[in-house]
């Protein structure tokens, strides 16, 4: 992840972007779930990083690769694929207890927690906004970045910024 030394160039969507993100973080809702949305490849995951390199001097223990962490967590439940396809509903399950289980360790420590990369969910209508509002109290955030697509549905409260 990029430190506050590196040189990260932003582009122009991802300045204004990211102007909306400190603003909804620092001064907005304080609590509760972004969601920054843009297209495949637009540099949401870029924008994140960049902003948990300027806020704090290990930003890894803020960033969850969602797809990576349940592909992990899967395969150590079963060493085979085929859980995945053949038992959806089991499979939705076991993914929404393991993000349970990670936010809910995750916001023990921190108040921050960016959840990246959830196309994994998407076949399995999870609500990741809705199961992300049970941990999101207190002054505790987290921020989604999704794809713009129609798998992702915001039909639970939350600030959207558009990238």
């Amino acid at each position: 992840m990029a430190t506050k030394n590196e040189k990260i160039v932003l582009t122009d969507k991802q300045k204004q972007a990211y102007e909306a993100l400190n603003s909804a973080y620092e001064y907005g809702i304080r609590r509760g779930t972004i969601c920054l949305v843009g297209d495949f490849q637009s540099g949401k995951t870029t924008l994140v990083k960049y902003f948990l390199s300027q806020r704090f001097d290990d930003p890894d223990k803020y960033y969850l690769n969602v797809n990576l962490y349940l592909l992990e967590y899967l395969r150590k439940e079963k060493d085979d694929q085929i859980i995945m396809s053949a038992m959806k509903a089991r499979t939705r399950l076991m993914m929404e207890v393991a993000l349970d289980k990670a936010m809910e360790q995750h916001f023990k420590q921190y108040d921050l927690l960016v959840m990246d990369a959830i196309e994994i969910i998407y076949p399995y209508n999870l609500n990741l906004v809705s199961l992300v509002s049970r941990h999101t109290r207190d002054g505790k955030v987290c921020i989604i970045c999704a794809p713009e697509n129609d798998k992702f549905k915001f039909d639970f409260n939350c600030e959207s910024i558009k990238l």
